[in-house]
């Protein structure tokens, strides 16, 4: 693949390079001289190295060197300041060898040239490049294998080049396996070039996709559970998990809201006694969660149902019903679409939150209730604007944004929406207007339901006369399911709540092609849609350098990570009222947009940062109290807070202080425990100061305090920005 820059015999395209002066030239000079002594020694080297990327602001270059005397010298500014690292870096080989080609490195000929580097592993481009004045070549840099089409066999990751089209005149090329960081580079005025090289996946590499597609698609990453998925792969593993039958929530008492529920606070405290905390409200439900998360096998469901009743969210008090609708999203996360939105619009406690449950045809003036007929639309399919597949906002002739629906629609789906009551309570003859009972799907009177003809979306959904409840309600959900709007609206969420706040177009629009299609013909398939998230290369990749790359760790699964890394034994309590503390009552909705606002972004920025709407100086310091009391608070008296045993938790254990038994083995060396740290916590990609700061720390304590060395460099590492938000 030849480089637009080079394309040609004629001589003339290569003028706008031999323009620059000399001006410059001598940032490169004494590096390109240092570099080409260790490019004629490249057989000293072992089998592999690394390529190092680094940035000059002041010159907008990109550099990248697999040669370590080369790298230090840019980090010590010696003899050029002002060079940085981004964190990119992919493996090299650094002799010949079969499937391997030489990648021939230029610098820009003083006086004719340009002051940049230039990298090929294209023969034909090396040898156009080699005939113009103003390139010199330097040597051959590294070895490595070239995609056939611009596609790696499968085991490599590709690398990416990309032109800066600015200044022609100052051209610079950057070369990444970072696809987000490659595609967002046309913002920086580059032209994306595709892929160029394959880069062979070192063993590191690999455990750190591992652990990071770990956050991404468990309640955490185990050390148990990063070695069984690098054994199988990532795709085998989802593959195995999906089948996985779903952990249950205990099918908890019917309450009567007319019963009385009131706490009896004498002493001794017995579970029996606490009505409210154990049946009225949802707590014991999120403490069961906390529990579950420890060691429930089928994690890949318990993640996405956790994702889903984000997207899909309801109020579900009493602790009956909260367990009874959170249990839908886990037997149903790996269906349809189609199929999960009917049984979250059917749920009683969807009805109740919604105001869509008893409704009613229009009479005397009335008309049916028109929230739930809005907000399914608005929230939970189409979105409020058209779409491009990419999940870009359509605009019309004029420039503005072109609305999906308007508030004739909301009536005709409001209309949809009549003639459903409460599930019949056991012994109960069925009845409209059924007493409160929330187990089971809402059930259909077609009397009481608007049997009219009706049309909305402009004609995508019409209804002829006398259509049952039941029906109409199945062939809204359908509809909307169908709405070209649906699929990047729900894949962008769906990125969102796994991967990165700031997905790119491209992401959104793979994910979405696999709703419209699971390659089957099938439309909505849950389980392919979670495949496409999860296994996008924009997903995938041991480095991620892209600086909106990531997401903040909602309070819930920060702490079912703590747990289930650290081996937390819990009766849910402690990490239940830390989470209600960081403001995300778990299965407690304070609206019906979710613990936090799905349009958020960054302050200052357009970056969006939904998890940051929940997050301030404040809570920096919370979490940080949150974890140094989950360490230590086996040496405090915290009974009031829930870390010890209560009478009023079932079965109470308490949130005791890990053992930490599993990493004492490595307390005595300091370098050993602050890497398995960063394996386990950061995915490698500790700072080089950070990573001195907690080895210096721990080496001021005595190898004897094994388990105090731990948990400071847990404690260190779990309160860092870079654990907080996950990249």
């Amino acid at each position: 693949m030849l480089n637009h820059a080079f394309k040609g015999s004629s001589m003339r395209q290569s003028e706008p390079l031999r323009s620059l002066g000399r001006s410059g030239w001598h940032v490169h000079t004494a590096i390109a001289v240092g570099a080409a002594i260790g490019l004629a020694a490249g057989n000293a080297f072992a089998a592999t190295a690394t390529a190092i990327e680094f940035f000059n602001p002041v010159l907008k270059h990109y550099f990248i060197t697999a040669y370590p005397e080369e790298a230090a010298a840019l980090d010590a500014g010696n003899p050029v300041k002002g060079w940085f690292r981004t964190g990119g870096e992919f493996t090299i080989f650094t002799d010949p060898g079969p499937g391997r080609s030489p990648v021939c490195r230029f610098f820009g000929t003083p006086g004719k040239g340009i002051n940049s580097h230039f990298y090929t592993a294209d023969a034909d481009e090396c040898a156009k490049v080699r005939s113009y004045p103003a390139w010199t070549f330097e040597a051959i840099a590294y070895y490595i294998p070239t995609p056939t089409t611009e596609v790696c066999p499968g085991g490599l990751n590709p690398v990416y080049r990309s032109y800066f089209t600015d200044n022609i005149a100052d051209a610079n090329h950057r070369f990444t396996i970072d696809l987000t960081a490659h595609v967002r580079m046309p913002r920086q005025k580059y032209q994306l070039e595709g892929v160029v090289m394959c880069a062979p996946i070192s063993d590191a590499e690999a455990e750190a996709d591992v652990v990071r597609f770990l956050e991404q698609a468990t309640l955490g990453p185990t050390e148990a559970q990063v070695q069984e998925v690098k054994a199988k792969g990532i795709a085998a593993w989802i593959d195995e998990q999906i089948p996985f039958n779903a952990t249950k929530f205990t099918q908890l008492p019917f309450l009567d809201p007319l019963t009385p529920c009131v706490d009896d606070k004498s002493l001794p405290w017995t579970p029996d006694k606490w009505c409210e905390t154990n049946k009225g409200n949802h707590s014991s439900v999120a403490w069961e969660f906390f529990r579950q998360a420890r060691t429930a096998p089928d994690q890949l469901r318990m993640r996405m149902a956790h994702v889903w009743h984000q997207i899909l969210p309801t109020d579900s008090r009493p602790a009956y019903a909260t367990a009874e609708v959170e249990q839908r999203y886990r037997d149903n996360a790996f269906g349809t679409f189609e199929n999960l939105l009917l049984k979250y619009a059917l749920s009683p406690q969807l009805g109740e939150f919604q105001n869509w449950l008893d409704n009613v045809p229009e009479h005397d003036g009335v008309k049916p209730n028109e929230n739930f007929a809005r907000e399914l639309m608005q929230l939970f399919t189409i979105g409020v604007n058209e779409l491009n597949e990419d999940g870009t906002t359509k605009l019309d002739a004029s420039g503005r944004l072109v609305p999906t629906y308007g508030q004739a629609d909301i009536e005709a789906f409001a209309r949809v929406l009549t003639g459903f009551t409460h599930p019949t309570r056991p012994g109960n003859t069925p009845q409209f207007r059924n007493p409160v009972y929330l187990r089971g799907d809402m059930i259909a009177f077609d009397q009481w339901h608007d049997q009219a003809a009706k049309s909305a979306l402009s004609g995508r959904l019409t209804l002829p006369p006398g259509g049952g409840a039941m029906g109409e309600v199945r062939a809204a959900i359908k509809v909307l399911v169908d709405h070209p709007n649906t699929p990047p609206f729900i894949a962008r969420q769906l990125i969102q709540k796994t991967v990165t706040s700031s997905p790119t177009p491209g992401y959104v629009a793979r994910v979405a092609a696999v709703f419209k299609n699971n390659g089957s013909g099938v439309r909505g398939d849950l389980a392919a849609l979670t495949r496409a998230v999860l296994l996008d290369p924009e997903a995938r990749g041991a480095r991620k350098v892209d600086p909106e790359y990531g997401r903040m760790r909602e309070p819930a699964l920060l702490w079912t990570a703590m747990i289930r890394a650290l081996d937390v034994v819990t009766d849910g309590r402690a990490p239940h009222n830390s989470v209600y503390n960081s403001a995300q009552n778990l299965f407690f909705f304070p609206t019906v947009f979710g613990y936090y606002p799905a349009d958020f972004t960054l302050g200052g920025t357009t970056v969006p940062a939904p998890e940051f709407g929940i997050f301030t100086s404040a809570e920096l310091m919370n979490r940080a109290n949150q974890v140094n009391d989950l360490l230590y608070n086996v040496d405090q008296s915290w009974s009031q807070a829930g870390w010890g045993p209560q009478g009023l938790v079932p079965n109470a254990t308490g949130t005791p202080s890990p053992t930490l038994a599993a990493f004492l083995a490595d307390a005595g060396n300091a370098d050993v425990l602050v890497e398995r740290m960063n394996k386990l916590f950061l995915h490698g990609t500790m700072r080089a100061d950070m990573r001195n700061t907690l080895v210096n720390a721990v080496n001021k304590l005595a190898p004897s305090e094994a388990l105090r060395r731990v948990k400071l460099v847990i404690n260190l590492t779990l309160v860092s920005v870079d654990y907080q938000v996950e990249k």
